[in-house]
């Protein structure tokens, strides 16, 4: 699938009133998507929104909290009244609470809370619109990883919770892949150490360049799935 494939496809992307999302949301609606974008910061996603009223594509923002049990019925309900069916959940949004170096300096429920957003809520959100995406033409879930939760990266010291969350994730999209292979293709995307509230000002890379990424793996073919990308090139997890 070429980026112009992505014309008239119906996305659900999360975590797009900022950084990666943002920009992945932009792209998206240039390339002629159907989007409809979530977020927690309701005034950013409207802003957002009437910056793309000129691509050929469409976004539509919805300001929920993804850790709320009721979000993802309440998702798939606006999925349904919009389209009836989902091509791609791009499953961006993520935390990282906390940055010692220590896991057992990290405050209480640091992990706890960080799971939630990485690991739960993506969870959550795959089994209530499975309906949608296998109604969907080539459906494809994307969720956005990090190196940091690479089996590699897990070993490295700082971020625990963020780097276990991702670790997670990344069983999470293994699982799903192997048992929805046939129905709907789930990789891992690996945005890289990008300059965001959430990477910092020190970091490499810009929001561009990971959307540029995000870009090459939805032109994969449905027929990939279980993978893990970053810049367009498969990498281990």
């Amino acid at each position: 699938m070429s980026t112009t494939d992505l014309a008239r496809r119906r996305v659900l992307l999360t975590g797009a009133s900022r950084g990666v999302g943002r920009a992945v949301a932009r792209r998206l609606v240039a390339a002629g998507a159907d989007v409809v974008g979530v977020g927690r910061d309701d005034q950013a996603l409207d802003e957002l929104a009437r910056s793309l009223t000129s691509g050929p594509g469409s976004f539509v923002p919805v300001a929920v909290d993804l850790t709320d049990p009721a979000t993802p019925a309440l998702l798939a309900d606006v999925v349904d009244q919009r389209w009836g069916a989902l091509d791609v959940l791009f499953s961006n949004a993520g935390v990282m609470l906390a940055r010692d170096e220590r896991f057992e300096d990290e405050p209480a429920d640091t992990l706890e809370e960080t799971l939630a957003v990485n690991l739960v809520a993506p969870h959550r959100l795959v089994l209530a619109l499975l309906p949608a995406l296998r109604a969907g033409k080539e459906p494809q879930v994307v969720h956005v990883g990090s190196g940091a939760g690479t089996i590699a990266g897990a070993v490295e010291p700082g971020i625990a919770s963020y780097r276990v969350s991702k670790f997670a994730l990344n069983g999470l999209v293994l699982v799903q892949a192997a048992q929805l292979r046939g129905q709907v293709a789930v990789n891992a995307f690996d945005p890289g150490w990008v300059r965001t509230d959430l990477g910092g000002p020190e970091a490499p890379g810009t929001v561009e360049q990971s959307a540029d990424g995000a870009m090459a793996l939805l032109a994969e073919p449905v027929t990939v799935t279980g993978k893990f990308f970053k810049d367009g090139v498969e990498i281990p997890f």
